[in-house]
């Protein structure tokens, strides 16, 4: 091995050559599709008349058996969304964006006519 090749633990090797393409394909979620999507099938597959599609929903396969490392959201948010903010909290995050965007024009503004031989408007 050369000191250029990245060193690879044991355990991650182990896990690459025991991932197989049916363990992927049985813990990758599954997307519902356009049909179940209009009639109204949950995220198990089930549709309105309670019937799977093809018995094979995201909740089929277990934590057990999912390949690699399973994410997890660690942390929330930086700010809260747009509809959880109160109204005086909606102005300050408008403000401030307004605020941003003519600072910015005004920076243009200032460079295109710092800038020599661009004729001016």
């Amino acid at each position: 091995m050369t000191a250029r090749e990245p060193v690879v633990p044991e355990a991650e090797w182990g896990k690459f050559l025991r991932d197989t393409e049916e363990a992927i394909r049985r813990s990758a979620p599954r997307e519902p599709s356009a049909r179940e999507r209009a009639s109204g099938a949950g995220v198990d597959g089930a549709g309105v008349d309670g019937a799977g599609m093809d018995g094979a929903g995201v909740g089929d396969a277990g934590m057990d058996d999912a390949v690699g490392e399973v994410w997890c959201p660690d942390e929330s948010p930086a700010a809260p969304a747009w509809r959880q903010l109160d109204p005086a909290a909606r102005v300050r995050r408008l403000a401030r964006f307004l605020g941003m965007l003519t600072l910015l024009l005004v920076l243009l503004t200032l460079f295109r006519h710092a800038q020599p031989g661009v004729p001016s408007p």
